[in-house]
């Protein structure tokens, strides 16, 4: 397999300094996107991985950003938030170098959750963030969604296991995954 495109020292400890804030101020948080499926695939970074992605849970994440924003800070990080569909704080890319670390939020809405984006809302079962198991990743445990097999498979289609040429960030996003976002059924707090 071919070495990732991340610094992979760089990531680790700054993935593992935000780890470390989003614990310290009781924010759920779970790996997601290529980082948790390099977790759950290649036991490690995939093939031309470019940041760290994360998810956690808006109610946990939104009224504690500044709790967060004020730890990164802290230790010199530099960070760019986005309100996206709201006013408050939604996910943040935090940036050192050419590696960036994403923190995105899902909202619950009946009994799924969605990823708010400008153009595409991504949704999930809930249920794949209720009960998380945790997976071993650059000598550490952390949670994944659960069961694993059944978010990868719905992020990027039945044959997630088998590495693809190329480009991660080309890969297809199956059309189920996607849904219309009702802004309007999200409570006031989380806006």
């Amino acid at each position: 397999m071919e070495e990732s495109q991340v610094d992979k020292e760089l990531a680790k400890k700054v993935f593992f300094d935000v780890a470390d804030m989003l614990e310290t101020i009781g924010i759920q948080f779970f790996l997601s996107q290529g980082t948790c499926l390099g977790a759950y695939r290649d036991g490690g970074f995939i093939k031309d991985e470019e940041d760290i992605d994360l998810i956690t849970k808006s109610e946990e994440f939104v009224p504690k950003f500044s709790l967060l924003e004020k730890m990164l800070a802290d230790k010199g990080y530099h960070f760019g938030a986005s309100r996206i569909p709201f006013s408050r704080i939604t996910q943040i890319a935090v940036l050192i170098k050419d590696f960036r670390l994403d923190i995105n939020s899902l909202f619950l809405i009946d009994d799924k959750r969605w990823q708010a984006g400008k153009i595409h809302h991504l949704v999930y079962p809930a249920y794949l963030f209720e009960n998380p198991e945790q997976i071993k990743f650059l000598g550490r445990m952390f949670n994944i969604p659960t069961p694993a097999a059944e978010y990868l498979e719905l992020r990027y289609g039945a044959d997630y296991m088998t590495p693809r040429p190329g480009p991660f960030y080309v890969w297809d996003i199956p059309k189920k995954q996607f849904g219309d976002f009702d802004k309007s059924k999200v409570s006031e707090e989380l806006r």
